[in-house]
């Protein structure tokens, strides 16, 4: 397990106080990419041999949201290693050991020159111990988009320098911003937007500087709430990324609450 802390920034909140969903993802991959690079196993460790770790799928699950100036752990555990794939658990907790958030993660080892899977070495494997993964419900990797539903097209979204990370390609959360604010630009209302309380995602291609990524949102409702599907794809609707995001249904309601 790999644990660093932390305290709620003002840059990290949403209009009402609380941690975004955005910056909630941003904390849990800060917190391997720290494990990686405390191991001798980073950036510079993959750039030296053209590899590079790329995310398959996401799925957070989120208790109750922190507050601007909360102090909190985030933490994360490597829990199963084959080949060249890897899981890991993320979590985040109050001070007092209160869950806020907990996530998985399925990640591929690649040749980022070849484009190919490369097997795990034992440095690597050393620098990952593996440990029981955490309690939650475990969704399939893969994520459908509805044939039925609210389907809407949105505005179209050039891939800009500031989307990238070190691999030169759309960074993994830069998709989860795009398919939120996808979804915010159509909500009726969005002065007070309903608490996520679960957020997945598949990517399924690499988009980078000069794609045009399209995005089509399908919503829906069940026993859960609101769930929006959002598509990023190529000009074919082939998708690059896609991210369903689950929120609680608060209508009718007065202001939000972030315990979900």
């Amino acid at each position: 397990m790999y644990c660093f802390k932390s305290r709620i920034r003002y840059s990290e909140i949403d209009s009402q106080g609380f941690l975004s969903m955005e910056a909630l993802m941003n904390y849990f991959q800060d917190c391997s990419t720290f494990q990686s690079e405390d191991g001798g196993i980073g950036i510079d460790y993959l750039g030296e041999r053209d590899q590079a770790w790329v995310v398959n799928s996401w799925q957070v699950d989120v208790s109750r949201y922190p507050r601007l100036g909360e102090k909190v752990i985030i933490g994360t555990i490597p829990y199963e290693i084959k080949g060249f794939v890897g899981c890991r658990n993320y979590f985040m907790d109050t001070e007092d050991g209160e869950r806020l958030a907990v996530a998985n993660s399925v990640w591929a080892l690649i040749n980022i020159k070849k484009g190919g899977p490369v097997r795990v070495t034992p440095d690597i494997l050393e620098g990952y111990p593996i440990e029981e993964k955490l309690p939650m419900e475990y969704l399939p990797r893969k994520i459908s988009f509805p044939k039925e539903g609210d389907i809407k097209k949105a505005e179209k979204i050039p891939v800009q320098p500031y989307h990238l990370d070190t691999n030169q390609h759309v960074n993994n959360n830069q998709y989860i911003n795009m398919g939120m604010g996808v979804i915010r630009s159509l909500e009726d209302n969005c002065e007070v937007m309903p608490t996520v309380q679960r957020l997945r995602a598949e990517y399924r291609m690499q988009a980078r500087l000069g794609d045009v990524i399209y995005p089509v949102c399908c919503t829906n409702a069940n026993e859960s709430g609101i769930v929006h599907t959002v598509s990023l794809g190529d000009e074919d609707g082939k998708p690059y990324c896609i991210i369903e995001v689950t929120q609680k249904d608060v209508s009718g309601s007065g202001k939000e609450e972030h315990n979900v």
